[in-house]
């Protein structure tokens, strides 16, 4: 098993010449590994760095000239339904307040 680094969102951000904003996106789409850890009282998000990380990252920049089919008649009603429940749950929640 290789070690790994942790390193905070925000050295990330400055090692890579990126937005916090940015990371923060990266880290809750799964694109980076983290660990939580309780430092302080404090929950604070590492992000876990291996040696070899940074360059496959750059491979699959260069593979952007494959045309991947994206059906979005399915991926709209996959995301309407999902709409659709979130706005049911939502509504219950409102009524539920009230009274």
């Amino acid at each position: 098993m290789q070690s790994s680094e942790l390193i905070t969102i925000q050295k990330y951000a400055a090692r890579h010449h990126i937005s916090i904003f940015s990371v923060i996106k990266k880290t809750m789409n799964g694109e980076l590994p983290t660990v939580v850890k309780e430092e302080n009282g404090k929950e604070i998000t590492y992000i876990v760095m291996n040696p070899s990380a940074a360059q496959p990252q750059n491979e699959v920049c260069s593979n952007d000239n494959e045309e991947v089919e994206i059906d979005y008649k399915k991926a709209y009603e996959d995301l309407n339904k999902e709409y659709l429940i979130l706005k049911t749950k939502y509504q219950k929640l409102l009524d539920m307040l009230e009274g």
